[in-house]
């Protein structure tokens, strides 16, 4: 195993992972709450949404390293609005996790970084904007946020925790992809760069407002592809991963909400099962829902097959979940998208694929309406009690 490079080793533990059907990475996202408001959040109850305790924390944690779970990242919301976030990453440490932070980092100072460092947190993804205030804190609609940020940024880094910040591609900022690129290369960061719009929970379509135009995306891309900080995947095809999911949500990964749900993913709210009912392991083993996802494999993705572009479009399950109820085939919006990504990538590596290749990939269309008459596992708080969206109790 000596002789494996870093990743091929990962490629080489995801292959074992997926063979025995483990999941190998988990999300928890201990709480909704957070102190800004970010214009594109997904999120559409920061407020309401139990928590588990600090115990049962600790229970989904031990469950995770029974079902041989390695990594975890801690989410939100913002995480540092839990006052034992510290308590339960340490936790976590104690059964050899490797853990991430995602998060603004606003709480964040040289002493909490290195906290959290000895805790085993080695990675940090930090939300960014702007390296412009008058854009940065207008969008997180949080005054002096930007500052805030990027002194935590400087303190994780200090500590010896790598730092990703993960920039959400805006039409005000375009432009700006090369600095900020270069700005956190030397300051011992990486920027990574997005401009896929999720809608929230509930599937509104409020959120589609921010989607970048199309000549905007391809420039977003171009400048993205060309930046230092970014090592994007060359273009490919389907074809060597038949026998794979369109990605690892519910078969390598997981996502916990604060309230104990398991979903597949945080941008696929298909609850798996929940753990005020049942443990992981039989959520994992026996969710006729995840079961729908394995029975799932790009073989199936039969129209992508003969598209040039399909191996840049990267199709989510949970994207098609949300707009069309059914995880199984993308929106006629994403082949729009994907033929931007393309676009984007031969204004920065030059001609790339053949007229031929070009006219297999279908032109796109318009972002669906919300699915009608679709359950949602989202919690409610209604009158002193829990409802969920679907079961009559909401409209």
């Amino acid at each position: 195993m000596n002789d494996i490079q870093p990743d091929s080793l990962q490629l080489a533990m995801l292959d074992a992972y997926r063979r025995a059907d483990r999941p190998m990475v988990a999300q928890l996202d201990v709480t909704y709450r957070c102190d800004l408001n970010c214009q594109h959040c997904y999120l559409d109850d920061r407020t309401t949404w139990p928590e588990l305790t600090t115990g049962e924390w600790h229970n989904v944690v031990e469950q995770l390293a029974q079902l041989g779970v390695i990594k975890l990242t801690w989410s939100g919301g913002d995480p540092f609005m839990r006052a034992d976030l510290l308590q339960l990453v340490q936790h976590a440490g104690t059964l050899g996790f490797s853990s991430t932070l995602r998060t603004h980092a606003m709480a964040v100072n040289p002493q909490v970084a290195l906290q959290f460092r000895n805790a085993g947190v080695e990675l940090a993804r930090v939300s960014l904007y702007s390296l412009r205030p008058e854009i940065h804190d207008p969008f997180t609609r949080g005054a002096g946020s930007l500052a805030k940020t990027l002194f935590g940024i400087d303190a994780l880094v200090a500590a010896g925790i790598e730092v990703k910040v993960d920039v959400f591609v805006t039409a005000e900022m375009i432009e700006e992809i090369p600095e900020i690129a270069k700005y956190f290369i030397q300051r011992g960061a990486t920027a990574g760069f997005a401009n896929k719009v999720h809608r929230d929970h509930l599937a509104r379509t409020d959120l589609d407002r921010l989607e970048l135009t199309s000549d905007q995306r391809v420039r977003a891309q171009q400048l993205t592809w060309q930046s230092a900080a970014n090592n994007p995947n060359g273009p490919g095809d389907i074809h060597g991963r038949l026998e794979q999911g369109s990605c690892g949500a519910g078969r390598q990964s997981l996502y916990i909400s604060p309230d104990g749900g398991v979903w597949p993913c945080v941008m696929f709210p298909m609850e798996l099962g929940h753990l005020k009912r049942e443990s992981l392991a039989v959520v994992w083993q026996t969710s006729p829902q995840r079961q729908q996802i394995l029975s799932f494999s790009n073989a199936d993705r039969t129209a992508c097959h003969s598209c040039a572009g399909s191996g840049t479009c990267f199709f989510c399950m949970g994207e098609a979940f949300k707009t069309k109820g059914d995880f199984r085939t993308p929106p006629a919006h994403v082949h729009g998208r994907t033929r931007d990504w393309m676009h984007g990538y031969e204004a920065a590596h030059g001609q790339t694929w053949t007229a031929d290749q070009w006219a297999t990939v279908p032109e796109g269309g318009e972002r669906p309406a919300r699915p009608e008459r679709f359950v949602f596992p989202i919690y409610r708080a209604s009158k002193g009690r829990g409802t969920r969206v679907g079961d009559g109790s909401q409209p």
